[in-house]
């Protein structure tokens, strides 16, 4: 339920908080906003009441003892609620209302349609085993910092009541599931039985339980991991049963063109931005061929050129990415490389940057993995103190030749985009952002367009390199190229799987021979493209239209635009659509 309840990016399994628009912090001036305000804090409450998962993870604590069992009751639940607030909307002077509510009108509005979509139309309930597991909710009620840990660690045990019956509805709700789905449910799941191991043990030590409460959430405990190896084990049985008939991965062009509709919230049509990724694609090449054969000297000497042009690219990248960081150092690397992106975008004046704000790099959890390399992890909208994370898997840990391949692919160049991308001055800063405001709108706090979010880092990109960084070396601007053409690949690769019914063939030589991938990041690619659908053109849908709004504005502004301006007024309306910033800051 969670999946289509709250607003979460699947390619990076994180939570992103947001900023909110200065006018939101005024006071409203008419009865029309007034009333809506107040609308609006009655409805956040029922919809965490509705979904008690979702408010974990937002880090609204009212509802943490409260377990959903995910049952055919729950579900329709789910619609009535949707319709009943939906028709309550009907009703409210959206003519009247500042330009700043009638984007939370549209926010909630289509986070309440989508969610009947979801349910009644998609039905992804029914055929994502993966969507069912406590881990994620359960790391959130141990580790914000919202209670005392005795008292969380009571509010835990009152969580995991019901697990049981949670896991038995799950099993009970699926229906012909997706092979891949499963696969991934019991990879997670997994992961999750390590949060109920000697971390937590070692905490119920620490903490002041009497030896009645110390009993019960032992009790709890051991209903829980139980409940979760019997869902493994129901999940592995599917699996290993060679007559099972798995649903297919692939949704189709209409149920693909609604979910866009939805989840990007884009002027865009999904067949209008298959065909400009494919044009970019041969933008990138021309571009990249030229700063390959400039650098051929420095790292193909002696090498006769090869007459294919996609080749010459391949090989000079070949060689640059020879140079990588040790396994066991990857960590420490994105460390510094995140401290040197924060010292370059302060030295820059690029944002209202505050230094103070925790950030640590870390390894990623391991109920996380299973999607991505990294992903960057905030202080829930609700909670104002707390540490923002970027996550990074243990490339040490993996397979010799996975791991070889991964470096490969994040080397010393590409590294540096991941760490902007994920960390500064993408995503992480705008968590920043979100824990220096006060106020304002927790609509765009929860529900977030993933498209914006997205598009931000990709945009953060491209915005890092104009402004200097790595003195504008062409290493650097020949690995942003590929970076570009790894995200156009995104939506190739996710439209032409969904729509066009590519096989993993066509995506393995789509993604290595015209965007230069290695066999490590190919199978993560296409691994993920089967788990997810529309999100993976977020990127590229996102950054197109943010690229677009820049150019508008700065011809707006004429003489007196400046890039600081723009980034502060942009992150300041949340994680807004795009469309809907676009209408604001040019009006």
């Amino acid at each position: 339920m969670r999946h289509h309840l709250f607003s979460i990016t699947i390619c990076s399994l994180l939570f992103f908080c947001c900023n909110h628009h200065p006018s939101a912090t005024n006071a409203a001036t008419n009865s029309s906003d007034i009333n809506f305000n107040d609308l609006q804090t009655r409805f956040l409450d029922a919809y965490w009441k509705e979904n008690p998962s979702a408010a974990i993870a937002a880090g609204y604590g009212k509802y943490y003892e409260r377990l959903v069992i995910p049952d055919s009751a729950a579900f329709a639940a789910t619609v009535a609620f949707s319709k009943a607030w939906l028709d309550t909307l009907q009703h409210v002077g959206y003519n009247q209302l500042s330009d700043d509510n009638k984007i939370n009108y549209a926010i909630v509005q289509n986070q309440l349609q989508s969610a009947i979509w979801y349910t009644d139309t998609f039905k992804i309930q029914q055929w994502n085993p993966s969507d069912y597991n406590l881990g994620g909710e359960c790391y959130n009620i141990l580790t914000q910092n919202y209670a005392p840990l005795t008292q969380r660690l009571i509010i835990l045990g009152n969580h995991l009541k019901h697990a049981d019956d949670y896991y038995r509805a799950a099993l009970n709700i699926l229906n012909k599931p997706t092979k891949e789905y499963t696969a991934l449910a019991i990879q997670q799941n997994k992961g999750s039985l390590d949060l109920f191991g000697k971390d937590l043990t070692d905490s119920i030590k620490k903490a002041s339980l009497s030896q009645t409460e110390k009993d019960t959430l032992q009790q709890h405990i051991e209903l829980t991991t139980k409940a979760i190896k019997n869902y493994i084990a129901a999940l592995e049985g599917l699996m290993a049963d060679k007559k099972y008939s798995f649903r297919d991965f692939r949704i189709g062009k209409e149920l693909f063109r609604q979910k866009f509709k939805y989840d990007l919230v884009t002027d865009y049509e999904p067949g209008e931005i298959f065909a400009k990724a494919s044009a970019a694609k041969k933008y990138y090449h021309k571009e990249m061929f030229s700063i390959a054969t400039s650098l051929w000297p420095k790292y193909c000497k002696g090498i006769v050129k090869p007459a294919d042009t996609l080749m010459l690219i391949k090989n000079v990248l070949d060689k640059m990415a020879l140079h990588n960081a040790d396994p066991k150092k990857v960590v420490t690397v994105a460390t510094q490389l995140v401290q040197q992106l924060q010292q370059f975008i302060i030295r820059k004046n690029l944002f209202n940057y505050d230094t103070s704000y925790p950030l640590k790099v870390r390894i990623m959890p391991a109920f996380m993995g299973g999607v991505a390399l990294a992903n960057a992890e905030f202080t829930p909208p609700y909670l104002k103190s707390g540490i923002t994370y970027y996550n990074v898997s243990d490339v040490s840990a993996m397979p010799a030749a996975e791991a070889e391949s991964t470096l490969r692919e994040y080397n010393d160049f590409s590294l540096q985009f991941l760490s902007m991308h994920e960390a500064m001055p993408g995503h992480c800063l705008q968590g920043v952002y979100s824990n220096k405001q006060s106020g304002g709108s927790m609509v765009k706090a929860v529900f977030q367009n993933g498209a914006m979010i997205e598009g931000w880092a990709v945009y953060c990109e491209q915005m890092m390199m104009e402004n200097g960084w790595g003195n504008g070396a062409p290493e650097l601007w020949l690995t942003l190229y590929k970076w570009r053409l790894r995200e156009l690949g995104n939506v190739l690769v996710d439209y032409g799987l969904q729509c066009l019914h590519y096989s993993e063939k066509d995506v393995t030589n789509l993604l290595k021979k015209e965007t230069f991938q290695e066999d490590a990041q190919i199978s993560e690619k296409y691994h993920r493209a089967t788990v997810s659908q529309v999100q993976l053109c977020s990127y590229f849908t996102g950054a197109e239209d943010i690229l677009s709004l820049r150019n508008a504005f700065k011809i707006k502004k004429g003489n007196s635009y400046q890039l600081k301006n723009f980034h502060e007024q942009f992150l300041s309306y949340g994680s807004s659509p795009v469309k809907y910033i676009r209408e604001m800051m040019l009006k």
